[in-house]
């Protein structure tokens, strides 16, 4: 801006989007250091964004820092020139880079950071991409140590990468060369899967680049070849590598694989290897469940009907009976009987494609979803208010999430928001003729609602008939409830925790988000009729919460009591959906 090349406005834009862009998870370890943020900034200025795909983004990173070995700045000699062999070109230099990562990273004795490479190595790697000339590979070595650049000197007589990223970067450049980079790829990852994974995912993305899609999808295949097993419990390496698989096509492309007939056939394989994984409770830590989650997320999530707002592909769409008979409710003093009739509930929490095809059909646009909203004063020509905590991770969007947190439970949504979702659920299962029996014949003929829960339908479902204080009966398991011991730290891909299933076969009741219930928040003992059910009580009545969250133990039994002011949103806010009559 201060050489006139753009305007003052246009480079505070500029600034801030960088400032944004440079802290997605990929990207943030690179913008730490000064050179590679310098590169970045470049990169970002003069196209207007930071590449998307982190593929390209690397690559236009060292293409960007090899031309300004190749250029004069100040009338400094190239280093082609300098160099001065016949017929040597940059790409000559960069394919030798491409070996020495390649190297360095095969015989790095750490699986973390950036190997440290012997001056001697270095030059017996480069020379033969410099005529097997010994000196003039000590010229160049000379030349970089002189230089900020691709490789820096950061001992003695040692040298490196000036992050991890590029030196994976670059050997998966070395590997995409391989006569046979599929099948040698996916030998590395089966000999040392650690090493080799961020490499064999950047090959991927390489390779597709460099139109060689077909190479890249082979790699995925040799990789994972087989289908998985349903009488056979696969391995745990097994299902690692179906979810490095999974994320290779990511980086693929999804329209790319899908051209090929060979990738779409992969892309639907790794769609049921990484279901499977879900239910791997046995073999997977709660950490590798729930990260094959959200690659099955981006993936498009076969546990769901895209053509039933996302609802789940089971036979009742989701919806699990639960039997008319009496049930503990609550705990201690308070602990008291109670019979209800027969209603169904959500196998599941809302999640975020279930709420979106809400968003997506203009049911913010709709007033009658919203007349106690309206009363309140929080929704008002399609938008809603609603009071944001001041947590960072509560954002003020219309729902709580995006495409890569898919099958995750909608958060950040108000319970306004909540009730309206259930009453256009309500109509487009009743208007829609696959809506499954009993559902449909209880919508059209005997007038149920899809609702929230009431806070007794909710812990009967958690806890049955016998008084259990967990869904699964015994204490507390960080491998059957996303809760603070578990260690993802964050919402989870619903039906990740199989073990922590109710009774009733109903999960994710425990732990994940906290799950408002219509109920508002009175004494013990419960009572329907006294007044505690109504819709339309106003913001300033609070509104039961149940099941806990991710970010502690102690509130995920069946019988603990959360609550919250319903124009409320928080970053682990949730709900589920119960089909009954009317309360």
């Amino acid at each position: 801006a201060r050489q006139g090349r753009m305007r003052d406005q246009e480079a505070e834009t500029q600034a801030a989007r960088l400032l944004q862009a440079v802290q997605q998870r990929d990207l943030h370890g690179l913008a730490q250091r000064p050179l590679l943020l310098t590169v970045m900034s470049w990169l970002h200025t003069f196209r207007g964004q930071l590449p998307e795909d982190r593929t390209e983004l690397y690559a236009d990173a060292v293409d960007l820092l090899l031309r300004r070995w190749e250029g004069r700045v100040g009338g400094e000699v190239g280093v082609v020139e300098q160099l001065a062999i016949p017929g040597l070109k940059m790409s000559d230099l960069e394919a030798g880079l491409y070996a020495v990562a390649f190297k360095a990273h095969s015989g790095a004795a750490e699986d973390e950071g950036t190997a440290d490479i012997d001056e001697a190595d270095l030059r017996k790697w480069l020379a033969p991409y410099l005529g097997n000339d010994w000196n003039k590979a000590g010229e160049f070595i000379t030349y970089i140590r002189e230089r900020a650049g691709l490789l820096v000197r950061h001992k003695h007589d040692a040298y490196t990468f000036p992050h991890r990223t590029f030196q994976e970067f670059m050997a998966a450049c070395y590997l995409v060369g391989m006569d046979d980079y599929p099948s040698e790829a996916a030998k590395l990852v089966e000999q040392a899967p650690d090493r080799w994974r961020e490499v064999f995912t950047l090959a991927s993305g390489s390779a597709a680049r460099t139109h060689r899609l077909g190479q890249a999808i082979a790699a995925v295949n040799a990789l994972c070849p087989e289908e998985v097993s349903v009488t056979k419990a696969p391995s745990r390496e097994a299902f690692l590598r179906a979810e490095l698989a999974g994320t290779s096509l990511l980086e693929i492309g999804l329209v790319g694989v899908g051209r090929e007939p060979v990738g779409r056939a992969a892309l639907e394989r790794m769609r049921r290897w990484l279901a499977a994984a879900l239910r791997a409770d046995h073999v997977l830590k709660p950490v590798e469940r729930a990260e094959a989650g959200n690659v099955l997320a981006k993936l498009n999530d076969p546990r769901f009907r895209a053509d039933a707002w996302f609802l789940p592909d089971e036979p009742l769409l989701g919806f699990v009976e639960i039997p008319q008979d009496a049930f503990r409710m609550g705990e201690g003093k308070e602990e008291h009987k109670l019979e209800l009739p027969i209603y169904y509930i959500g196998r599941y929490p809302v999640t975020v494609a279930q709420f979106g095809a809400f968003v997506e059909a203009g049911g913010y646009r709709e007033p009658h979803y919203w007349k106690e909203a309206q009363a309140a004063g929080i929704w008002q020509d399609g938008k809603v208010k609603g009071r944001l905590d001041d947590d960072p991770r509560v954002k003020p969007v219309e729902y709580g999430g995006s495409l890569e947190s898919a099958n995750h439970p909608v958060v950040g949504i108000t319970w306004y928001e909540m009730v309206a979702y259930c009453r256009w659920l309500t109509e487009q299962l009743c208007a829609w003729q696959g809506t499954p029996e009993p559902l449909a014949r209880l919508l059209r003929k005997e007038h149920w609602e899809v609702q929230l829960p009431s806070e007794a339908q909710w812990e009967k479902a958690a806890r049955g008939t016998d008084g259990r204080v967990y869904p699964w009966v015994s204490d507390p398991d960080p491998n059957r409830a996303n809760y603070d011991k578990t260690g993802i730290g964050a919402t989870s891909a619903v039906g990740c925790f199989p073990g922590g299933r109710s009774p009733y076969d109903v999960e994710d009741l425990s732990g994940n988000v906290w799950e408002w219930t219509r109920s508002l928040y009175r004494g013990y003992p419960y009572d329907p009729k006294d007044g505690r059910e109504v819709l339309d009580a106003g913001s300033d009545q609070s509104r039961v919460l149940r099941g806990g969250a991710f970010s502690n133990v102690r509130y995920v039994r069946c019988a603990w009591r959360n609550w919250d002011y319903p124009g409320s949103r928080s970053y682990d806010y949730g709900f589920r959906l119960v089909l009954s009559p009317y309360l």
